[in-house]
């Protein structure tokens, strides 16, 4: 079993058990963790620790229990796991920005942290095979639009963290602009009585942190509305995500979400780039399934020109040293810029270049240390990177305690690397997610990093 697999059993608990007293010591043997190691490594999966997480969950569904009006703030807020009313309120008001009788006046649509679903990001499906996960029915094709279709509706500012991964809380700006539409919709003039719905996401004039965002519904041909947005969906190629979830309120409330990461993941996988644009076609749901579709356009000339790049760099010229980003388009794989943002957040430790004439693995190569010690060098390939971690024998007995839970790959790379001078020297080649989480688990046990 993988390490996000035993993470993924213990969200699966947590979910199923949110009314419920939930002790760290019985999510640990769910995950056939340790207390400690667990916590560690929950964090590191799920950007939130144990504790914030089951909060934030238990919020999200509180809401939803609120909007029946039958039961008591208090009775929901005890169901839940919160002690009393006042500490409700201060978490819920915390997370969202209005307290529980505030909502339940005036239902809005709400941001919730949602339940990862860790498997969407350590799979990587090929075009037109579908992904079940959770729940969630998901699908990659690419489709060419011969023809242009237009959109009117209205358009609002929405913060860069609301469309984030579905990490962030409060009201959804997204969901008020949807609300004024269709409340305003049966009065805009040329759309189409069968078209679909559409929510654009894209730049816009809208100021630095945020992006516009425009929802509407397809209208005729040169269809304009006076004093309304438009946006067209010009002709050219397109990969779709097509997604499907039991019902509408997961597909917007998590589906959407989930999607969004596991494309951006998917497009860079394989090393294509997204145009200036991303739009979320709706669909009339039937009973039973609800059915969108993300649709982002393709945008040839990044690809072209990083490759163009790529070949005029040459790794074993020690007269010119490399930036990060040529580096990274030679590298050309997602995973080593997620590798790099992770070890200077989580350690605050700046990349250092560095020329090797090593006869191992010469050329150019990136050094990342932390008080006086190296976490980790990465040598750049064409497609790919080999991340070496050294284990001393101090460090060997972590090492080999979370080794059952790393890749088959790793294990057998850990056993057959020889120990000289009481050390490992770990030459990993990282071509995949998983491999990556093995990586960002020994950089941890060389940091000897411990649970804030």
């Amino acid at each position: 079993m993988h390490a996000w697999e035993a993470i993924q059993n213990s969200i699966n608990y947590i979910e199923g058990h949110l009314s419920e007293d939930i002790r760290i010591e019985a999510l640990a043997d769910v995950a056939a963790l340790s207390p400690y190691y667990f916590q560690r490594l929950f964090r590191r999966l799920v950007k939130k620790s144990v504790n914030e997480y089951v909060k934030l969950r238990r919020l999200a569904n509180a809401s939803e229990a609120l909007k029946s009006k039958e039961r008591r703030i208090i009775d929901v807020a005890l169901d839940y796991g919160f002690s009393d009313h006042a500490n409700f309120t201060r978490a819920f008001k915390d997370a969202y920005g209005i307290t529980p009788e505030e909502y339940r006046v005036c239902p809005a649509i709400l941001n919730h942290f949602i339940k990862p679903d860790l498997l969407l990001n350590y799979t990587m499906v090929e075009e037109d095979v579908p992904l079940i996960s959770d729940g969630i029915v998901v699908e990659v094709t690419r489709r060419k639009l011969d023809i242009p279709r237009i959109f009117i509706g209205i358009e609002g500012e929405v913060p860069d963290t609301e469309l984030a991964g579905g990490e962030a809380t409060g009201i959804a700006t997204a969901g008020i602009i949807w609300d004024e539409f269709h409340r305003l919709k049966p009065n805009i003039a040329h759309l189409l009585p069968d078209g679909n719905e559409l929510g654009i996401i894209y730049m816009g004039n809208a100021r630095e942190g945020c992006c516009t965002y425009m929802a509407g519904a397809e209208a005729a041909e040169n269809g304009q509305a006076e004093g309304y947005a438009s946006f067209t969906l010009s002709r050219g190629e397109y990969v779709v995500c097509c997604f499907e979830a039991e019902n509408f309120a997961q597909l917007i409330g998590s589906a959407i979400f989930k999607a969004s990461v596991f494309m951006d993941s998917w497009m860079k996988k394989h090393s294509l780039a997204c145009g200036n644009f991303a739009a979320e076609m709706y669909y009339d749901t039937a009973p039973g399934a609800s059915y969108m579709e993300l649709w982002l356009p393709l945008d040839s000339s990044e690809k072209t020109r990083g490759m163009k790049q790529k070949q005029t760099w040459d790794k074993t010229n020690g007269i010119q040293k490399p930036s990060m980003a040529t580096i990274s388009t030679y590298v050309n794989s997602p995973l080593f810029g997620r590798l790099c943002k992770h070890v200077e957040t989580e350690y605050q430790s700046k990349p250092v270049f560095d020329y090797s004439r090593c006869s191992m693995q010469s050329g150019w190569n990136i050094k990342y240390k932390k008080a006086g010690r190296t976490l980790c060098t990465l040598y750049p390939m064409e497609g790919y990177f080999i991340a070496l971690i050294v284990i001393s024998d101090r460090e060997r007995a972590e090492a080999e305690w979370i080794l059952p839970f790393c890749t088959e790959y790793l294990q057998q790379l850990y056993h057959g690397t020889k120990t000289g001078m009481g050390q490992k020297w770990l030459m990993i080649n990282v071509t995949d997610e998983v491999v990556l989480e093995d990586v960002k688990q020994f950089i941890a046990i060389r940091r000897n990093k411990k649970q804030r």
